[in-house]
C-alpha cells in the first residue's frame, strides 16, 4: 500500500493529466512525474501492468514442439512454448522446488532464443518439467515424498494466454476481460496482413533504453519529428500523408496509416530493392504503412512486405528493455536476395533507431527540469491525446481500487 506522501503525488499526476485528453488542438503533454517519478512507475506496475494484457511474442517463434523461448517480462522468468500436442503456452521459469530459475545459473541462456526439448530441467536440483508444465522427474526426492505424489500437485504455473493474430498475450489478473473485443478496429485494419502466417526472420534485443516505456509509445506513434529528426531516411512515408483514426473509451490499440510517397515503397527500402509483399493485400493497404501502438506494451510498423514488432519490458521510470521481432511472408524469407536486402535494410533500420535513441534519451533526461512544458501539440501528434486517454482511465481505475477519488472521475 502507498504511503500518504506516494498516493498525494499519484493523485496529483492523476488529476493534472485529465487535461492530456481530448482534442489535439486543446490537450497537453502528460506531467513531467509521469515519466521520471519511481513512485508513479510502482504504480503503474500495480495498475497498469499487472492487469493489462501483455504482448510477449509470435506464434511461429515456437513452430514446432518442443520448441521453447526464454523471455522475460516485468522482472519474471517466463517461457514461451509449443508442447507435445502442438498447443502454445507461456509458463513460468521458475522451478517449483526451490526457486530457482530455469535459464539462470548455470542453465542461462539468452532470451528470446528459441531451443526444442522435450523438458524443462533446473540447473540447481536437476527437477524435470514437460513443456505443459506438468513434473517429469525429482531426483533425490523418493526417500522424503515420492515423485508420483509430487507430480500430482506441483506444476510449472501457467499464465493465462490469449492468442490475436498470432501473436501472444498474457495476463497477471485472472479477473481481467478478454483481449480480442477491444481490438476489433485494428483487427479489420490487419486482418489481409495474415500476421499468424508470417515467420519471424529476426530478433534483436534492445536492453536499458534509457527513457520511460510511455516516451517510447509517443516517439514512434507520432510523425511530426519523422521530417526533422530521420529527415533523408524517413522520406519513404512523408508525413503529410498521415491519416488517424477515430479512438473509443473501449479500444486498446491506437493506430495511424502514413501513405508511401511512390508505390509499393518500403519504409527500410535501399537501392529500389524490394522482397515479395504479403499476398492478398488491396491496393490501398498497399501504397502505406500502418503504425500501432498497442497499449500497453506493443508497437507494430505493418507494411506490405514485412510486420516489424517491439515488445517493450519496462525496468523502472526512466529505463526500459525491448524486444525487436521482424515478420516476414515465406516467400519473401526464401527469395534468393532476401538476407541481402534484410541486411540493406537493417543498415538504414539502425541509423533511424539510432537517431531515435538519442533524441528520446534527451527528452527523459530533460523531463527532470523545472521548466519542463506541458506541451502544445501539433495535429501530427494527434495520436497523443489518445494513448492518454487510454491511460487515464486505468489510472482512475486504480486510485478508486486504493480508495482515492480524482478530480473529473
Amino acid at each position: 500500500m502507498p504511503t500518504a506522501e506516494d498516493l498525494a503525488l499519484i493523485r496529483n499526476v492523476v488529476d493534472a493529466a485529465a487535461s492530456s485528453v481530448g482534442p489535439v488542438e486543446r490537450a497537453e503533454i502528460l506531467p513531467a512525474e509521469a515519466y521520471v517519478s519511481e513512485t508513479f512507475f510502482a504504480f503503474e506496475k500495480a495498475t497498469i501492468f499487472a492487469r493489462e494484457w501483455l504482448c510477449v511474442g509470435h506464434v511461429n517463434e515456437v513452430p514446432k514442439p518442443g520448441d521453447h523461448v526464454p523471455l522475460t517480462i516485468l522482472g519474471e522468468p517466463i517461457i514461451l512454448a509449443r508442447d507435445e500436442a502442438g498447443d502454445v503456452r507461456v509458463l513460468s521459469a521458475i522451478c517449483q522446488h526451490r526457486g530457482h530459475p530455469l535459464f539462470a545459473g548455470l542453465g542461462a541462456a539468452p532470451d528470446g532464443v528459441c531451443r526444442n526439448g522435450r523438458a524443462l530441467v533446473c540447473p540447481y536440483h536437476n527437477w524435470a518439467y514437460r513443456l505443459d508444465g506438468g513434473l517429469i522427474g525429482a531426483p533425490g526426492m523418493q526417500e522424503t515424498t515420492p515423485v508420483a505424489r509430487l507430480r500430482e500437485r506441483i506444476r510449472l504455473p501457467a499464465l493465462r494466454v490469449e492468442i490475436w493474430h498470432g501473436l501472444v498475450f498474457i495476463n497477471f489478473d485472472a479477473d481481467a476481460e478478454p483481449l480480442a473485443p477491444r481490438l476489433t478496429k485494428l483487427s479489420a485494419m490487419v486482418a489481409n496482413y495474415h500476421i499468424e502466417a508470417l515467420r519471424p526472420a529476426h530478433t534483436l534485443l534492445l536492453p536499458a533504453l534509457p527513457w520511460n516505456w510511455k516516451l517510447h509509445h509517443e516517439n514512434a506513434l507520432e510523425p511530426y519529428h519523422t521530417d526533422y529528426v530521420h529527415k533523408g531516411y524517413h522520406d519513404a512515408v512523408p508525413s503529410r500523408l498521415t491519416d488517424f483514426y477515430e479512438f473509443g473509451p473501449d479500444d486498446t490499440a491506437v493506430f495511424r496509416t502514413t501513405g508511401f510517397r511512390s508505390a509499393g515503397a518500403d519504409l527500410f527500402e535501399q537501392g529500389g530493392s524490394r522482397l515479395p509483399e504479403i499476398e492478398g493485400l488491396t491496393d490501398e493497404q498497399r501504397g502505406r504503412a500502418v503504425f500501432v501502438s498497442l497499449m500497453p506494451n506493443f508497437f507494430a510498423v505493418v507494411q506490405p512486405s514485412s510486420v516489424s514488432m517491439t515488445i517493450i519490458d519496462p525496468v523502472s521510470a526512466g529505463v526500459m528493455n525491448a524486444r525487436r521481432l521482424s515478420l516476414y511472408p515465406a516467400a519473401a524469407i526464401e527469395d534468393p536476395a532476401f538476407r541481402r536486402i534484410t541486411t540493406e535494410q537493417f543498415e538504414t533500420n539502425k541509423i533511424l533507431v539510432e537517431q531515435d535513441t538519442v533524441t528520446v534519451t534527451a527528452l527523459q533526461q530533460a523531463y527532470q527540469s523545472r521548466f519542463t512544458p506541458r506541451g502544445t501539440l501539433s495535429w501530427l501528434e494527434a495520436g497523443l491525446p489518445q494513448l492518454n486517454g487510454w491511460l487515464v482511465e486505468r489510472y482512475r481505475r486504480g486510485l478508486e481500487r486504493l480508495g482515492c477519488a480524482t478530480v473529473g472521475s
